[in-house]
C-alpha cells in the first residue's frame, strides 16, 4: 500500500515541483506588475496635482493683477473727478471774480454819470459852477473787492468741506 500510495505521492510531488516555480513565477511578475502599475499612476496623480495647483497659482495671480488694475483705475478716477471739481470751482470763482468786477466798474461808471448829470443841473439852475465832489466809484471798487474776497471764501470752504483744499 504504501508503494501504491507513496508511488502516487511522487507523481504528484513531482508534478507539484515542475508547476511551483512557474506559479511562484507568474506571482512575482504579477507583483512586478502591480508595482510599476501603481508607480506609473501614482507619477500620473503627482503630476496632475502639480498642473493643478500651477493653474491655481496662475488664475490667483490673474486675480490679483486684475484687482490691482481695477484698483488703480478707481484711483486714477478719483484724481480725476477731484481735478475736476478743482476746476469747476476754480470757473465758478472767477466767473464770479469777474461779475463782481464789471458791477463795480459798471455801478461806477453810473454813478459817475448821475454825478455829472447832477452838477450839471445844479450849474444850470444856480448859474455857478458845482463844487467839484469825492467820486462815489471809490466806495464801489471797496464792494468789488468785498464780493470777489467773499467769492473766492466760499469757493476755499466748500473745497475744504469736500477735502480738496490745498
Amino acid at each position: 500500500m504504501s508503494g501504491w500510495f507513496g508511488g502516487k505521492t511522487d507523481a504528484k510531488a513531482d508534478e507539484a515541483a515542475k508547476t511551483g516555480p512557474s506559479i511562484q513565477d507568474r506571482a512575482i511578475e504579477a507583483k512586478d506588475q502591480t508595482i510599476s502599475f501603481i508607480g506609473e499612476k501614482s507619477e500620473a496623480v503627482t503630476k496632475a496635482a502639480s498642473d493643478t495647483a500651477d493653474a491655481a497659482m496662475k488664475m490667483g495671480g490673474d486675480a490679483m493683477g486684475k484687482a490691482s488694475e481695477t484698483g488703480q483705475a478707481i484711483t486714477d478716477r478719483a484724481i480725476e473727478s477731484k481735478d475736476q471739481t478743482f476746476g469747476f470751482f476754480g470757473e465758478k470763482t472767477e466767473a464770479a471774480k469777474k461779475m463782481a468786477v464789471d458791477t463795480g466798474d459798471a455801478a461806477k461808471q453810473k454813478s459817475a454819470e448821475a454825478a455829472k448829470c447832477v452838477e450839471e443841473n445844479a450849474a444850470k439852475f444856480t448859474g455857478e459852477p458845482a463844487a467839484p465832489k469825492e467820486p462815489t466809484g471809490n466806495m464801489f471798487q471797496q464792494a468789488g473787492g468785498q464780493v470777489m474776497g467773499a467769492a473766492t471764501g466760499a469757493k476755499d470752504a466748500v473745497m475744504n468741506t469736500l477735502g480738496m483744499g490745498g
